[in-house]
């Protein structure tokens, strides 16, 4: 698994201070995010490797394990499919559980078998169904199953404090996220055509909303260069 901050920056002639960074879930990398960057060529983009080290004030755009990760930030966030917590210990136990489980058949079985289990999970349909599932799938293979224990291991949901502080996103067939968010009165914004791996479905629909929430990159006005992400855009809100 890539231990460099990142394998994949671009910057744009156009773009002074802000900086958008991009936050992989658990199994990816930072060529999760290529296509959703190929269509913001107005901005300077920079994709991270976990573990991520996030330049300050920059602009977070996680996804799933990558966007809980972000929440420990004070920076801006965009998050793509990520939880902002669990609230009761009996959540947190139950979940530890279930990534322990993860985690012993990472260290038992083949990579390729684990992965067909993590996708076979109902959460993946969408992707499973997706034209460019086989390459996404390949491109997993080459980690260290080693590693990947480690990454779930510290980033188990059963640790993470619950934080909204956000502007959530998620797809419009990830009907456990939509109602998630629907529960806990957390507005999202829903990207169509696109199930929880919203970033790999529709990266182009991703970079729209992303454009609308982040702004004119040649207007950022505090001496961070963000914008504010809680700016209302017009999309179909949840809440």
């Amino acid at each position: 698994m890539p231990s460099k901050m990142s394998i994949y920056a671009k910057k744009s002639p156009l773009l002074r201070d802000c900086l958008l960074v991009f936050l992989h879930g658990f199994l990816g990398s930072p060529h999760d995010w290529d296509e959703v960057i190929s269509h913001l060529p107005e901005y300077s983009c920079l994709a991270l490797s976990y573990p991520f080290q996030i330049p300050e004030g920059s602009i977070l755009i996680g996804y799933s394990m990558g966007g809980r990760i972000a929440l420990r930030s004070s920076n801006p966030k965009i998050l793509l499919s990520t939880h902002p917590g669990l609230q009761t210990p009996q959540e947190k136990a139950a979940r530890l559980i279930q990534d322990r489980q993860w985690i012993e058949k990472l260290l038992q079985q083949p990579l390729e078998s684990f992965l067909h289990d993590w996708y076979a999970q109902p959460l993946f349909d969408s992707l499973r169904a997706h034209p460019e599932f086989s390459k996404i799938f390949f491109r997993r293979l080459d980690q260290d199953p080693k590693q990947l224990a480690q990454m779930l291991e510290s980033e188990t949901l059963s640790k993470q404090e619950f934080n909204a502080d956000a502007t959530f996103l998620h797809g419009q067939w990830d009907q456990k996220y939509a109602q998630l968010y629907h529960d806990l009165k957390i507005p999202s914004l829903e990207i169509p055509n696109a199930g929880h791996a919203v970033h790999l479905e529709n990266p182009q629909e991703c970079a729209r909303l992303i454009r609308q929430l982040v702004g004119d990159p040649n207007s950022c006005e505090d001496s961070t260069g963000c914008v504010n992400t809680s700016s209302s855009v017009s999309a179909s809100v949840s809440c």
